[in-house]
């Protein structure tokens, strides 16, 4: 009885082990099968880039704007009232163009009366002129007498030195001729010595009035020129930049009225991250972009200041200027620092960094996977990244998002077009 029971218990529990082995065995089938169509790839659902071999050009980037080369900051060194403002940011200003006016009734004075001085002084000195003239034609009369005078005696001396010979004169009146005609010499020898000594004193009494003219000139001529700082002048010929004072304000010395800039002759300031600025040299090309066209420059100087994580550079723009080009315009540009010949690279994707390694995976066509491989990544060149190991020239890189990939590696791939 005991063999039976026990025959009847392994019948019925046959059943249960034949679904236990069949439930393992279609798991293991389909564990199998979707392992393998996770290690497949439709190579149409991929993107492929070639590994390049080509000259690179390195460039730092940045943005900033555009300055007037020539500016001019225009100041006042007297206290006024702005009385009208002609034109506002923004114009085209020649170097005559009056930008505003301004009131002073103290420089207006003030020019009145040396105005009245320099007057007086000019008349003084014409009147001198016309004294010394006097003093000069009343001794030259003087000396023309004289001579006349000592002309007369010398005939009289001739004639009386005959007439002695003769017996007709006596010696004595003779001698009182040859004494005057001495007399006479030596007065016209004075006379005209103080001809000499007066028409240099004359000389000198003029030079002193005319430096004395010329101080009451140059107050008269600063003073012309602070009333006609009242109208306030461009100065150069561009755009009037800022205007920084309003109709009735008063101002004070030294306060700045406008700035103008020249408005086609410029420069460009652009603003590079830190990190990046040591590679930036005077002398290197550059390209600055207005939004509207693109102009040539060169580096000339590099601001060794810090100003929010970046360093200044000024850029002298070489090329012709577009439409757009103008003061304080926004602008973007790069530098060019560096180029590399036969350099390896490949696109940038957004989960590769500069100077960094990271896992791609590489087509093999022989075996139609793509097999993952190992680079070294150096630096950015505008829109690719420099391959520094891992890859050659040819190689087709994955450049799709293969994240989810990442632990594999190797996957086989299909419809692959030969």
């Amino acid at each position: 009885m005991d063999i039976k029971i026990s025959r009847n218990k392994s019948s019925r529990q046959s059943p249960i082990w034949r679904w236990l082995g069949i439930t393992l065995s279609v798991f293991v089938a389909l564990s199998f099968l979707l392992s393998q169509e996770h290690n497949q790839l439709d190579a149409n659902t991929i993107t492929f880039a070639p590994i390049q071999k080509s000259s690179i050009q390195y460039s730092v980037s940045g943005y900033g704007k555009l300055r007037s080369k020539l500016s001019r900051e225009i100041t006042t060194t007297f206290s006024a009232q702005v009385s009208t403002v002609e034109y506002l940011a923004g114009t085209k200003v020649e170097p005559d163009t009056v930008i505003m006016r301004l009131i002073n009734p103290e420089l207006t004075q003030r020019l009145q009366r040396e105005r009245l001085t320099l007057a007086r002084q000019r008349a003084s000195v014409d009147a001198l002129k016309l004294s010394q003239q006097s003093e000069l034609l009343t001794l030259q009369g003087q000396i023309a007498l004289l001579h006349s005078e000592c002309e007369s005696a010398k005939l009289r001396e001739q004639a009386e030195r005959l007439l002695v010979k003769q017996g007709i004169v006596s010696e004595l009146d003779h001698k009182r001729s040859v004494l005057t005609l001495e007399q006479l010499k030596t007065r016209v020898l004075l006379s005209e010595q103080q001809l000499t000594q007066m028409q240099a004193l004359h000389t000198r009494s003029i030079e002193i009035e005319q430096e004395l003219l010329k101080e009451y000139e140059l107050s008269h001529d600063i003073a012309k020129q602070a009333v006609e700082q009242l109208n306030v002048k461009a100065g150069i010929a561009g755009m009037l930049q800022a205007v920084n004072v309003s109709q009735g304000q008063a101002i004070t010395p030294g306060q700045t009225l406008a700035v103008v800039g020249s408005e086609r002759l410029l420069v460009a300031d652009l603003l590079v991250p830190e990190r990046e600025a040591s590679e930036v040299v005077i002398g290197q090309p550059a390209m600055i972009n207005t939004f509207v066209g693109k102009v040539a420059a060169t580096v000339s100087r590099v601001v060794p200041v810090v100003q929010d994580g970046r360093i200044a550079i000024e850029l002298a723009l070489t090329g012709a200027l577009p439409s757009n080009a103008r003061p304080a315009l926004n602008i973007e540009g790069k530098i060019f620092t560096a180029r590399i010949q036969d350099a390896l690279s490949i696109p940038q994707l957004p989960w590769l960094s500069p100077q960094s390694n990271s896992d791609l995976f590489v087509l093999d066509k022989q075996e139609n996977v793509l097999i993952k491989k190992s680079f070294k990544f150096g630096k950015l060149a505008g829109n690719a990244i420099e391959i520094l190991e891992g890859g050659s020239a040819g190689e087709q890189v994955v450049m799709s998002d293969m994240s989810a990939h990442q632990h594999l590696k190797k996957i086989t791939i299909t419809s692959l077009n030969r």
